[in-house]
């Protein structure tokens, strides 16, 4: 037997913060994944994933199924995600671990099961759900699901600089979230409005505005540059990871050519330090057995 499922990356966060009373966040997924292979074939070898093989373990445990009584398996993850950047490459291979033994098992399982069962071993990004999501990844709550996935693309703008998110977590940052939990209650607000309106200027009013409001806390280098190339193209917003190091430039597929932003960003010098970048689009988000 063999089974297969994949969970997708994100370029950071639409939304973070001290939202409604706590923190809170809107991940997206985006059209880069982990694949997670599970197979009882002989000579077949396991990768040596230790977060995976744990949520192996942990997602047995679930549903009652006795180490002892399973047959041998081996466990493969295939994953070009960047680690350490802030693109949910952890949530990625977790979730898709967790889905695919639930498969093995002839169990069902669902997007809140695997959220609750991913924060058992590290705080969980949105990506495990469909549509976007505000998610508390803390808690495992479900704050509102949107119930739509719009269409746009992203230029993934990489540095070779990594923060762990367990790293990030170690420093306290209560009072920057509370200073801009006025602000980010505005993102909300144009998130409602984006969801209702299924607007992707009031969505990337959004995602700009947390964007913002996140460089009291872990500053974008080159961040004017960045958001004068935006506005300049008329380009729909700016995102970036809460708690790494990527940024996002989100734009209209029909509308814009990405590289026509890459090259506004190349004559600001700003690909000096993004050394790395991506051209990727929304995607559908959540684990997916594809075998």
């Amino acid at each position: 037997m063999e089974i297969k499922a994949t969970c997708p990356a994100s370029c950071g966060e639409l939304l973070q913060g001290f939202i409604l009373g706590g923190e809170k966040l809107i991940s997206y997924p985006i059209d880069w994944y982990s694949e997670v292979t599970l197979s009882d074939k002989k000579g077949l070898n396991s990768s040596g994933h230790t977060k995976a093989w744990h949520a192996f373990q942990l997602t047995c445990e679930y549903f009652g199924a006795v180490k002892r009584e399973l047959p041998k398996v081996s466990l493969q993850v295939k994953s070009t995600i960047p680690v350490a950047k802030g693109m949910a490459s952890s949530t990625a291979d977790i979730a898709a671990t967790i889905g695919a033994t639930a498969k093995w098992l002839n169990k069902s399982i669902t997007e809140i099961e695997i959220a609750k069962l991913s924060l058992k071993l590290e705080p969980t990004d949105s990506t495990i759900f469909e549509s976007l999501t505000l998610f508390d990844h803390l808690k495992g709550d479900v704050i509102q699901s949107s119930k739509w996935m719009p269409k746009l693309g992203v230029v993934v703008l990489e540095p070779l600089t990594i923060l762990e998110t367990a790293t990030y977590r170690q420093d306290n940052h209560q009072a920057q979230l509370l200073e801009n939990e006025q602000q980010l209650a505005k993102g909300l607000d144009y998130f409602h409005q984006a969801v209702t309106q299924k607007s992707i200027r009031l969505l990337g009013k959004a995602a700009s505005i947390s964007a913002a409001c996140n460089q009291t806390i872990l500053p974008k280098p080159f961040w004017k540059e960045i958001q004068e190339v935006t506005e300049n193209l008329d380009l729909v917003g700016v995102n970036v990871s809460h708690s790494g190091t990527v940024v996002g430039i989100l734009y209209e597929l029909e509308k814009t050519d990405p590289l026509e932003i890459l090259f506004e960003l190349e004559r600001r010098y700003v690909m000096t330090f993004y050394s790395r970048y991506y051209f990727r689009e929304f995607a559908r988000g959540g684990v997916q057995i594809i075998s």
